[in-house]
């Protein structure tokens, strides 16, 4: 989902800015309505959330890998202009320290993902949940058929852009930037949310609200983008078990993936999802899951009883996210559209102008979520070494996006305080 630089021309890259930044502009302001000392910290905990969610990759159709976003789940609970703010902030710190999506790319990669998919989730959500009560299934599953939908759809917008690179900047016979036409990218981008990404997506949002109805109901009543309680009496929660809610969700979610990935290997388990999983190195994953276990037993425990009491479940959560992402690094391919120069020598017999000029034209200092440190990111490291850099990177970034968040929102706030202070009639 993330585009990386070289594959959109730049004038297609930057012109997306005329979207952006004035949507951005739009946000801002709508955030500076609800931002208090109860919203701050709810809009940070849900960037981190986003930012953790897009580390963890699953293998899709076409032997490529995909990962969901969380925007729709940010936008039920906080309004999409809230999830605007949250989700472009993420990818912004993704894109400059972790090299996850292009520099030049950010203006499409924020429309993309965190403009057009909460906006779309949002509007479904509120169509399929209708007037029914805020603790009611039927909002769990509207949560998720519209996060299906939103990432579906971003999938779309990601493909229709790279596709007309080709047809619009060609030099004989060559594209210049992506050389995927419309007829490979869209079906490929469709094709690996629809039987991929966009279950974990849907998972992860209808998750999202069964938790929130069990713990918080509070934030789910939200009315234009406010947080408010008024429509939950006092005390009132789901009465619905969350591990029966959330076991199902997980059953299912792994069924559909699992027919998928028999469906587009042909029936052949080692071809699952289009992939040869014979490439795997199964002794060195078996290691890195056993080293994965250990950091999590001695983590999770010290992270429960180390955090404040407020915080204790939300972060906990956290570091169970960060501890299990490099799960992500089994599945073999890498993400459509994201190979290296060679892998698309090797597929069309050369590499375009704006891969050669504009794939390098920014180092992110921890590329590919890697240390640099030779423990971590050396060609010789093991698997379970790369995974542990993987996990710090992942702290890292949710640190990073932290700090971030509560500087902008500061920077709102007390924009909004100045706005209002020039508003106020003066003194005669």
């Amino acid at each position: 989902m993330h585009i990386p630089d070289g594959y959109l021309s730049p004038i297609i890259s930057l012109g997306m800015g005329v979207a952006t930044v004035p949507t951005w502009a739009v946000a801002t302001r709508r955030v500076q309505r609800v931002l208090t000392t109860r919203t701050v910290p709810l809009l940070a905990v849900f960037a981190a959330m986003s930012f953790t969610v897009m580390m963890f990759n699953v293998p899709v159709p076409g032997g490529t890998t995909a990962h969901a976003v969380g925007g729709t789940l940010i936008a039920i609970v906080l309004g999409p202009w809230a999830a605007v703010i949250a989700v472009s902030v993420a990818l912004i710190i993704q894109a400059l320290f972790f090299g996850d999506g292009g520099v030049l790319a950010i203006f499409a990669n924020c429309l993309n993902m965190g403009i057009i998919l909460p906006f779309v989730g949002y509007v479904a959500y509120r169509l399929l949940a209708g007037r029914s009560p805020v603790l009611s299934t039927r909002r769990v599953w509207a949560a998720g058929i519209a996060a299906y939908v939103a990432i579906t759809v971003s999938a779309l917008a990601v493909g229709t852009e790279l596709g007309i690179q080709p047809m619009l900047f060609s030099e004989n016979g060559h594209a210049l930037y992506s050389p995927y036409g419309l007829a490979e990218a869209i079906p490929t981008m469709l094709a690996a949310h629809l039987f991929g990404a966009s279950i974990v997506e849907a998972l992860v949002t209808a998750f999202g609200v069964a938790y929130l109805q069990q713990r918080h109901p509070e934030y789910l009543t939200s009315l234009r983008g406010v947080v408010a309680g008024a429509d939950v009496p006092e005390g009132e929660t789901s009465r619905r078990p969350l591990w029966q809610t959330g076991g199902a969700l997980v059953v299912g979610s792994i069924i559909l993936l699992t027919i998928a990935g028999l469906v587009t290997g042909g029936g052949d388990i080692g071809k699952a999802f289009g992939a040869d999983w014979s490439q795997v190195d199964w002794p060195s994953v078996a290691t890195m899951l056993l080293v994965v276990a250990v950091i999590a037993l001695i983590l999770l425990p010290l992270a429960w009883f180390v955090l404040p009491r407020r915080m204790r479940g939300v972060g906990t959560a956290f570091v169970a996210a960060a501890i299990i992402a490099p799960l992500g690094l089994i599945a073999p391919g890498f993400a459509y559209g994201e190979g290296s120069t060679e892998d698309v020598q090797a597929a069309f017999g050369y590499i375009p102008q704006g891969l050669h000029d504009l794939s390098s034209v920014f180092s992110a200092p921890f590329a590919g979520y890697n240390l640099p440190l030779p423990f971590f990111s050396d060609a010789n490291a093991a698997l379970w070494q790369q995974a542990i850099g993987y996990e710090i990177a992942g702290f890292i970034g949710i640190l990073l996006l932290g700090v971030a968040m509560y500087a902008i929102t500061g920077l709102i706030r007390r924009a909004g305080g100045r706005a209002s202070d020039a508003a106020s009639p003066r003194p005669v």
